[in-house]
């Protein structure tokens, strides 16, 4: 009892202090505009970004008048104070007007409002020989906001516009710097409020009123830009927008803030690559896969698992793409790691409910990873050095606009760290070794057509000492990527990608059982999407996917001479899963929108393969099997048809308050098989076929979403329920691995899921970061007439992975233009586990009897983690940046199991804590880019 009173005591500390520095950092600077120190020495326009970003302030000047120059601040001032002492040497006015407009007028000063006698003095009949009259103000007022403020552009002609009430702006958004493509980015008309998102190529299409609008760009991290326009027909544009550089790349999770509150979309999370750098993890290494687990709903089995448990659903239930590439192993070291490049990524999408109908095939999450598609303008490269891994990116133009390569690589050195840090003898004598590699090839084939071209590779040997087992095991994918503009409205999208993954493994504890072990997955898959906008409120998608699964399920070999394994054959199967859907995203009207859709599936399990039937009604066992049937290659076995639905409403209560619904029916047709608990490298994927039926599963969605402080602040709160019916359990006391019939060693049933999640997050200032609090409910039933068909008795039970509390809370503050602190806190109920409860003798053989299944509960989560980060020199021209971080995971030693083990010991059973890291874990990375720190 005192153990854990004291374990309850540090966590309440932890989170207290935690909370206590969140809220203290950001009540400074919340009074007037005092500007301090720390901005010393801050080049000219990294200064005035960083002001307009903290503060409610905007900047007008002419970039001709004002030279390059660092800000010199010797002591704490006010900002009008700091402006004067720096810019009168270069005779440059400051002028602030009550919006908090500034005006830097080169020799004039400007009188931004009316002098408190301005009517008295204007019966006055004479004036002072040197005054400014009124007249001469207000035209030095009103040319400064001409002279600054954007102009208009025109799109189309009048001829072309003749007849038409509404016209369709396409256009591409892109870096002003670089020229590449900016993806996600929201364009919105500020008088109608309608608004789109620029697709995956940067691409958007509006349609809308003819006639004069101001567009509001807003994207991931990107400055707000206001462009008016003036729409006489159909036509493009090409919006140049500039990156924001934040105070040492604040993190901002999901920075499509209004699309939040006022797209359908919900159960959403988008990161971009900025968000990644600042998160501090094992080992000191980026990982997108690592900071999902930072996010609502997101949860894994223990550390340094593999997988991720999204809403309290299996793993298997996920999907992740790279770029179109279906991966189906995403870590590196059986979960230590991210099989990807964090460098290689441009943004992170997940999708939790309402998943967009063109996906399909997974019932609780799509991970959707585009990278980015290398630098148009120049050739660079960055990357990094840690204690663990090495890693590079190049990219740049083939041909300047026109095309684009990126190679990304990474490898590791890690056994001498594994030696170094660890003084268990099996573990010093363990081996982990990895690799991995990105390609992508992007084509500007005309401005009507791109096409990208991408590869993957990732590769993982291991040797576990203690029970003589070495793995190897890879991913490879390739994709090809048409996106072809009809019309300058409409796009057509088409797909094709290949994936293999298959690992090898030999264990050799005992000469006796020793054995080798192979297997084998590959998922080919084509893909077209045609987008269709009628008209400004309907944005209508409509396409085909299909899908081929071969599976090798491989062999297991005796392994030497001395092995008494018998050679065993598990054989191969084949699926093919294809949809037809069609789905409409509606703005009814400019408070109500709409989203809808219909996915027709069809599976067919096919041949080669040999099937039993078994006697109606009885259970799949070896002794009621009455018939076996054979089919030849490609025949079709069994095949399944089903509908899936989304459907979605989104009510705005105000432009940034809204409340959300959503329902959506799903099927899957792929399962994954362990004998673990956690994700393991040896774990594989069946294919429901002629005596496995297809998981279906239903949730239902409602969520508040909210926008404060110009967007300062995100709120949502999202409650949702979730019904699988067929989920795939296996039986108690059964190896699967060695039965050719699944349907032997399986039992299907239902699952439920029921839960809130609650989210704050903080995009702007010197602290950013999000607090989320998640509570979920899983729970199995598993229940037949028969007793050999049931688990638990026939009783409901938690899942595996059933945690119902989990708190997370990330912070990063910016204290200095070149230093950052960021921490994280992690707190999550323990998961479910059988214990072993009492044994006995029965001739003379020791019977051991459990609890029912998962009627227990290891001991609670709870990790700190730091990390201190440092950039080099920041002047504007100089060939390369370099940066350290500094970081500790599990700064207060937290002793978190992964899981309880039992040893008899005399006349008791005895239980045992195993733990992955006891002990804080302290690393050192040196990153470095080619150019200046913001190019």
């Amino acid at each position: 009892m005192k153990s854990y009173q004291n374990k309850n005591s540090k966590m309440k500390f932890v989170l207290l202090s935690g909370f206590i520095l969140l809220f203290i950092i950001q009540s400074f600077g919340q009074s007037d505009i005092i500007i301090s120190k720390t901005y010393n020495n801050l080049a000219w326009a990294d200064f005035v970004q960083k002001i307009e970003m903290k503060y409610d302030v905007h900047f007008f000047y002419n970039e001709i008048d004002i030279p390059k120059f660092n800000i010199v601040i010797t002591e704490s001032s006010s900002l009008k104070k700091i402006l004067n002492e720096n810019l009168d040497a270069y005779n440059i006015a400051v002028s602030i007007d009550r919006k908090g407009n500034i005006f830097l007028t080169k020799g004039v000063v400007l009188n931004t409002s009316l002098p408190s006698n301005f009517f008295s003095q204007l019966i006055k009949p004479k004036q002072e020989e040197n005054a400014i009259s009124v007249d001469k103000i207000d035209a030095d007022f009103l040319n400064t906001i001409n002279q600054y403020a954007p102009k208009t552009i025109v799109v189309g002609t009048k001829k072309d516009g003749i007849n038409k009430k509404n016209v369709t702006l396409s256009g591409y958004t892109k870096n002003s710097k670089t020229g590449e493509i900016i993806t996600g980015s929201t364009i919105m008309d500020e008088g109608s409020k309608i608004g789109v998102a620029a697709d995956d190529n940067g691409f958007f299409q509006i349609t809308l009123e003819k006639g004069k609008h101001i567009l509001v760009i807003n994207g991931i991290n990107i400055n707000e830009k206001r462009v008016p326009v003036d729409l006489l027909s159909n036509g493009t544009i090409e919006l140049l927008l500039e990156e924001k550089i934040y105070l040492l790349d604040d993190i901002v999770i999901s920075v499509q803030r209004q699309n939040k509150v006022k797209g359908t979309q919900m159960g959403i999370e988008s990161l971009s690559s900025k968000a990644v750098k600042n998160i501090p993890l094992v080992f000191g290494e980026k990982d997108v896969m690592k900071i999902a687990l930072l996010l609502p709903g997101v949860q894994a089995i223990g550390e340094g698992s593999a997988g991720f448990n999204v809403r309290g659903s299996p793993t298997d239930q996920n999907l992740f793409y790279i770029n179109n590439v279906p991966i189906y192993n995403t870590s590196h070291a059986s979960g230590f790691f991210s099989s990807f490049n964090t460098d290689a990524i441009d943004e992170f999408s997940l999708y939790k409910s309402n998943i967009p109908i063109k996906y399909g095939g997974r019932l609780s999450s799509i991970f959707d990873i585009k990278t980015k598609q290398g630098r148009k303008d120049k050739t660079t490269a960055n990357g990094g050095i840690s204690l663990i891994t090495g890693r590079v990116l190049v990219e740049g133009p083939i041909k300047e606009d026109k095309s684009s390569f990126l190679i990304g690589m990474r490898s590791t050195y890690s056994d001498w760290a594994i030696d170094m840090m660890f003084d268990d003898q099996d573990i010093e004598d363990s081996k982990a070794s990895f690799a991995d590699f990105v390609g992508n090839l992007s084509f500007q084939l005309n401005k009507n057509n791109l096409l990208n071209v991408f590869s993957y590779y990732s590769y993982d040997k291991m040797k576990l000492v203690s029970t003589n087992t070495e793995y190897d095991y890879k991913n490879i994918g390739v994709s090809a990527n048409w996106k072809h503009f009809i019309k300058e409205k409409h796009t057509f999208e088409l797909s094709l990608a290949h994936s293999i993954y298959d690992f090898e493994k030999e264990r050799s504890e005992f000469v006796f059982s020793a054995f080798k072990q192979n297997y084998k997955l590959e998922h080919s898959e084509i893909k077209a999407n045609f987008n269709f906008r009628p008209n400004y409120k309907h944005s209508i998608d409509a396409g085909v996917n299909s899908i081929l699964y071969q599976i090798d399920r491989g062999s297991r070999l005796p392994l030497g001479p001395g092995s008494l394994v018998q050679d065993l054959h598990l054989g191969t199967e084949k699926g093919l899963e294809s949809g037809i859907y069609l789905g409409d995203e509606w703005d009814v009207t400019p408070k109500l929108s709409l989203n809808a859709g219909v996915r027709y599936n069809i599976y067919a399990s096919l041949g080669p393969q040999k099937v039993y039937q078994y006697a109606e009604g009885l259970p799949m066992l070896g002794s009621n099997i009455q018939d076996s049937l054979f089919f030849d290659n490609n025949q079709i076995a069994k095949s399944y048809g089903s509908l899936d639905f989304r459907a979605a409403a989104k009510y705005s209560i105000t432009d940034d308050v809204s409340l959300k619904v959503s329902y959506n029916r799903l099927h899957q047709y792929i399962y994954m098989l362990s004998n673990t608990i956690a994700v393991s490298p040896d774990y594989t994927w069946k294919l429901v076929d002629y005596n496995t039926k297809p998981i279906i599963g239903d949730q239902f969605s409602v969520g508040f979403f909210s926008n404060l402080s110009a967007n300062e602040y995100e709120v949502s709160i999202e409650a949702y329920y979730k019904k699988n019916k067929n989920i795939v359990e296996i039986k108690d006391g059964h190896d699967f691995s060695l039965n050719k019939y699944i349907e032997q060693s399986t039992l299907q049933g239902d699952l439920k899921v029921y839960g809130v999640e609650l989210m704050l997050k903080k995009n702007i200032g010197s602290l950013t970061g999000w607090i989320n609090y998640t509570y979920s409910h899983t729970s199995v039933l598993i229940d037949s007439e028969f007793a050999e068909n049931r688990i638990n008795y026939g009783e409901p039970y938690p899942s595996n992975y059933d945690k119902p509390h989990a708190l997370n809370l990330v912070a990063n503050y910016d204290f200095a233009r070149r230093h950052r602190l960021s921490y994280n806190i992690v707190y999550s109920t323990g998961r479910p586990i059988t214990y072993p409860t009492s044994f006995y003798f029965q001739n003379g053989i020791k019977i051991l009897n459990y609890s029912k299944r998962n009627e227990y509960r290891i001991p609670d989560y709870l990790r700190l983690d730091l990390s201190f980060t440092t950039e080099g020199n920041l002047l504007k021209n100089k060939a390369a940046h370099g940066s350290w971080t500094f970081s500790i995971y599990n700064v207060l030693g937290t002793n978190n199991p992964y899981s309880i083990y039992f040893k008899q010991e005399e006349n008791k059973i005895q239980g045992y804590k195993l733990s992955i890291f006891a002990a804080p874990i302290v690393s050192l990375t040196y990153n470095f880019k080619l150019g200046n720190f913001d190019s």
